[in-house]
């Protein structure tokens, strides 16, 4: 027999913050915990592991509970999954003692295991960067992207923020006609505290100004496309394409076959985005996928029920 007090906790760690969630069994929440970014490729181990203690002291303060090991965690953390980090993660955990029973994911497993009916379908996210991932019926598991902002990060926020600073630049320089009416140029000018596009060059290439910074400068670009169809179809519809190509490759990777293909969304610019999102499900329907889509907001509870479904693997 289980004790009543075994506590869960999940973690979910990007490149924009960092959530964590303290449950009971059954998935009941105790406790939620926010703070700042945890992918270590992005902000350096120091930052990562003070973002993830943060996040997880606040769980405990908001349960009102004495900080102690929960009984089984699941840590799916952004730019975090490969060997090596791995075993940096599990010494992490082990000197902090903030569980007993550790389980590792990509950030993108937590989607699929919060968004799809049985855990088996494809999740793709785009928020600070992009990844897809996916999980078969016989527990096979395949990814596209995520290879970070230097190689990949299609249809992201930073690369369509990026997309769209380079437009400015262009403009500005004549490579291409500046509007007489410019709310691109003039909205990213304002947003970055300046006066002309001539005036962004320092306050991008500062090194405090990281690629979290560029990508917060999204809903300054998503207000400009709502306005502008033409802009749209430039800057967001390729990005919806390239999240559609990313996804698609997993269910290929998968031998998912065509027809019906649980679909779960997630990251903040992707949820915010209708253009992005039906440029992604018309790639997958183009190639004769019927998603059933879910959008999933908090995907750290997908860590909660992975944490859970390692614990009852196990006696306690």
């Amino acid at each position: 027999m289980r004790p009543p007090d075994l506590l869960l906790l999940g973690v979910d760690g990007g490149g924009t913050s960092t959530d964590a969630r303290l449950a009971a069994l059954g998935g009941r929440i105790l406790g939620r915990g926010k703070a700042g970014p945890s992918n270590a490729k992005a902000v350096g181990l120091d930052r990562a592991r003070e973002a993830l203690a943060d996040a997880i002291a606040l769980a405990f303060a908001d349960a009102n509970l004495d900080p102690r090991p929960a009984a089984s965690a699941c840590f799916g953390l952004a730019g975090f999954d490969r060997p090596d980090d791995r075993e940096i993660l599990a010494e992490w955990v082990a000197a902090a003692r903030w569980a007993d029973r550790l389980t590792q994911v990509n950030d993108g497993d937590l989607v699929v295991a919060a968004g799809t009916p049985d855990g088996c379908g494809v999740g793709v996210i785009a928020g600070t960067g992009s990844i897809a991932v996916g999980r078969a019926r016989d527990g096979r598991k395949a990814r596209a992207g995520g290879w970070g902002h230097l190689l990949g990060d299609e249809g992201s926020a930073y690369a369509v923020v990026l997309h769209a600073l380079r437009l400015v630049a262009r403009r500005a320089d004549g490579r291409e006609p500046q509007p007489l009416f410019d709310p691109l140029t003039d909205g990213l000018c304002r947003a970055l505290g300046v006066s002309s596009a001539s005036l962004i060059v320092p306050i991008l290439y500062d090194p405090g100004f990281d690629r979290a910074r560029i990508a917060a400068l999204a809903p300054e670009v998503l207000a400009v496309c709502a306005a502008d169809p033409a802009l749209s179809d430039r800057l967001l519809r390729p990005a919806g394409e390239a999240l559609g190509e990313q996804a698609l490759a997993v269910a290929r990777a998968l031998d998912w076959p065509r027809g019906e293909l649980p679909l779960a969304l997630a990251g903040g610019f992707l949820l915010s985005s209708s253009v992005i999102a039906s440029a992604l499900l018309a790639t997958l329907s183009a190639a004769g996928y019927r998603c059933s889509i879910r959008p999933v907001p908090e995907p750290v509870i997908g860590a909660v029920v992975l944490a859970e479904r390692a614990l009852g693997s196990f006696e306690i």
